[in-house]
């Protein structure tokens, strides 16, 4: 009986290790990683603002950041240029475009401390889900039932 195991996993094993080992396999965080880069000296100004409310509708907390990293790809480019709220304003006597960008949710059960954000795209023509900005704040808690509504301001060139 242990001869016929023995065999069986000196078959089953290698044929694993084979198809693990020869199978594509995408990583996504190897190519995002390289084009996720800070806002800091880019053709983008970010910032977000998230306001946390009650189910009484009571605000609770209000974070603010400039802590952004970005998408560096066109596809955050063509997001944004096709975006309905984008509008062209005057920023420090230059000509920028302005997208003002609300996300809202009602919090569910689970994490307790909300600190990090994105906004995320999903690109059916690529069949893949983009964080197109992330956003690191100081933090604050939330309770199943908080209303959490997240303002990006987003100016680029």
């Amino acid at each position: 009986m242990n001869k016929l195991k023995y065999k069986k996993y000196t078959i089953v094993i290698p044929s694993i290790i084979s198809v693990l080992f020869f199978s594509p396999m995408i990583a996504y965080s190897d190519t995002y990683s390289n084009m996720v880069i800070s806002t800091n000296n880019s053709s983008y100004d970010v910032s977000v603002q998230y306001q946390i409310h009650d189910a009484s509708k009571n605000l609770v907390c209000v974070v603010e950041s400039t802590k952004i990293n970005y998408f560096d790809s066109v596809v955050t480019r063509q997001y944004l240029d096709s975006h309905s709220n984008r509008i062209t304003v005057e920023k420090n006597n230059q000509l920028v475009n302005y997208v003002l960008i609300k996300d809202s949710w009602r919090q569910g059960e689970g994490d307790s401390f909300l600190s990090a954000l994105k906004l995320m795209l999903e690109d059916y023509e690529r069949g893949r889900l983009f964080t197109l900005f992330f956003a690191t704040t100081n933090g604050c808690a939330v309770e199943p039932g908080d209303l959490v509504t997240v303002y990006w301001k987003i100016f680029y060139t």
